[in-house]
């Protein structure tokens, strides 16, 4: 979806928030601590129901008021969209959609949303459970159904957990989770091997066309044999004494290479920021090639990631293709198509322009 509007109320330090994006690309621009990473992360979970920042709701809730109400429209192939995430305390959200309230389920899917921001860096060098997530939401992103075999993988993995930790614990019962687990973790590895193999491709081109010397790669390492069934009766005894089941998609490694080499190993400060927005830009590319919705690409402080002729560049690549979003400290000039400009200070957006 087309983002068109964007209103929040009660959310972080945004004040009387509304804006209207006229441009496939706009840009937030003004001093430090003004609240322009606040409006990404309010499209980030606008988009995803989640802040890229953090795992809590209510911290996301302005001081003194008792929600944070953020509502966004646009068009989905010509037809017009409304959304609507309502965030409380004690971490309660409620999604609307199109005026009518709805399932987490049904509201995920319509604005698909790709950021690259400072936390990113663990993506790079933190655990790989950070990027099973990223591979995981492009998954869903491509097929909001997916949904479906991720949290039934994660249920049978918390119930199978807890059954290996209590006495007692029938053969029979703990074969019939470990048969619903394997099945659904068929399904999730499948779909990661997909979206690592669609990267790839694009990581390449990217290469190309951005004249980068460097080979950036994913590479997808599965815990475990095919047949997780099998595997995971093979360890029964170790199982056993550590109450964790062995192998499985939670525990894949996931590595992201620098011509061949760990990148987060043997990568410089530079090198790291260059792959990062490569791998980010591409998992937007590649919903497009999917047939997804077009997606949003949120570039948070991008002074800190590309110099300006890379970002011209980046806008020329994803003309008409990615409605592009980003945040700076100054405002940039452009020579690869429009950019809409808006001031912020102080948790509002005071002007703008082209």
């Amino acid at each position: 979806m087309r983002l068109r509007t964007l209103a929040a109320e009660g959310f972080r330090n945004l004040r009387d928030l509304s804006v209207e994006f006229r441009s496939p690309a706009a840009l937030f621009y003004g001093a430090n601590a003004q609240g322009k990473t606040n409006i990404l992360e309010a499209v980030y979970v606008l988009g995803t129901t989640r802040s890229f920042r953090e795992h809590h709701p209510e911290n996301m809730v302005a001081f003194g008021t008792p929600r944070a109400t953020l509502r966004g429209s646009g068009e989905s192939q010509g037809i017009g969209h409304a959304m609507e995430v309502v965030l409380e305390p004690g971490e309660a959200k409620s999604y609307g959609r199109d005026g009518s309230p709805v399932s987490l389920r049904d509201y995920v899917g319509l604005m698909p949303v790709v950021v690259l921001s400072g936390e990113d860096r663990r993506l790079a060098a933190g655990p790989p459970r950070h990027r099973r997530d990223f591979l995981d939401a492009l998954s869903v992103w491509q097929r909001p159904a997916h949904l479906d075999a991720l949290m039934t993988y994660g249920r049978c993995l918390r119930q199978r957990n807890w059954l290996l930790r209590t006495e007692g614990t029938g053969a029979r019962e703990l074969g019939a989770w470990t048969e619903t687990l394997a099945a659904a973790a068929g399904e999730v590895r499948a779909a990661r091997r997909a979206v690592v193999e669609g990267l790839n491709e694009i990581l390449a081109q990217l290469g190309e066309a951005f004249g980068s010397g460097e080979r950036v790669r994913i590479d997808y390492g599965q815990d475990g044999p095919d047949d997780l069934k099998a595997g995971l009766e093979a360890r029964a005894a170790r199982e056993a004494e550590t109450g964790v089941t062995a192998h499985g998609p939670h525990r894949d490694r996931i590595d992201l290479l620098l011509d061949g080499r760990s990148l987060a190993a043997f990568g410089s400060s530079g090198q790291v920021r260059t792959a990062l927005w490569m791998v980010k830009l591409a998992g937007a590319l590649l919903l497009v090639e999917k047939g997804a919705e077009p997606p949003l690409f949120l570039l948070d402080d991008v002074e800190a990631e590309l110099d300006e002729g890379r970002v011209g560049r980046m806008m020329g690549l994803t003309r008409e293709r990615v409605q592009l979003l980003m945040t700076s400290t100054r405002p940039l000039t452009s020579s690869a198509g429009p950019l809409q400009r808006f001031r912020v200070e102080s948790g509002r957006v005071v002007d703008g322009g082209e």
